[in-house]
């Protein structure tokens, strides 16, 4: 069996005690690599500087819509020099974030589209983050439905799922699914195109059951396969083979 967290921030502060002893411990929970999401460029040079260590793990760039208003002017550019690094997979985590604060929408559209572009212009995938955004993010992909796109720790209902997948975007699926209000992310673990799932932790975020409440760590992503598997009536094994070849495929690995 194999497995890969296709979302996981390895770089963060909660893991700089034992970072090291996770990644040498993640082949004894049938985990083969890790796909860092960056935040902004010192996240994005961490996770470049740790890739250059472990050959199983792949860094992205990128610049999260939370940190919009810190972005310097040079800053898009400096993720451009650093998407040509051969081990990046990704443009991302980027997206729109209006949970928070909405007062910053335009600013955070603009850098969302330029990054799409720069995804584009490198044929590289994009990584989604969409919270309280939905109908800005669908209306902004839909002029980028020819990148190969991961929506990121899915939480909507199912007519978005179906709008999503008839873009024919990932859907990727986190630790929430496991929870028992986590009523969307199981709706749409069963019905989700399997061809098109992937399984994530967002680690150290979001720990699945029985975890919930602690810190996550990417081992932890065999709960969520479980869970999926269950909901599918589809043997763990099959579930797990077929989210490490989407996730495989997607990254270009």
């Amino acid at each position: 069996m194999k497995l890969i967290d296709s979302h996981c921030h390895i770089c963060d502060g909660k893991f700089d005690n034992d970072r090291s002893f996770i990644i040498s411990d993640l082949s004894n929970f049938s985990v083969n690599a890790l796909i860092l999401p960056a935040t902004n460029l010192e996240d994005s040079l961490e996770n470049i500087k740790l890739s250059k260590a472990y050959d199983n793990i792949y860094p992205m760039v990128g610049l999260h819509p939370e940190e919009v208003d810190h972005i310097g002017d040079c800053d898009l550019e400096k993720i451009e020099d650093l998407a040509k690094n051969e081990k990046i997979v990704a443009i991302g985590e980027i997206g729109l974030d209006y949970y928070w604060r909405d007062d910053n929408k335009e600013k955070q559209k603009e850098i969302f589209i330029k990054q799409l572009d720069l995804a584009r212009k490198l044929n590289l995938p994009a990584v989604i983050h969409q919270r309280s955004s939905k109908e800005d993010t669908i209306e902004i992909l839909k002029n980028f439905t020819d990148l190969k796109i991961q929506i990121h720790c899915f939480s909507d209902d199912l007519e978005t799922l179906e709008t999503y997948m008839n873009m024919g975007f990932y859907i990727s699926i986190g630790g929430v699914v496991t929870f028992s209000n986590g009523k969307n992310e199981q709706i749409a673990a069963r019905n989700v195109n399997l061809d098109r799932l992937m399984l994530e932790t967002d680690s150290p975020y979001l720990s699945p059951e029985p975890y919930r409440g602690l810190r996550n760590d990417p081992r932890k992503i065999i709960e969520v396969a479980r869970k999926i598997a269950e909901l599918r009536d589809m043997k763990l094994e099959k579930l797990c083979k077929k989210t490490y070849n989407n996730t495989k495929e997607f990254f270009n690995l």
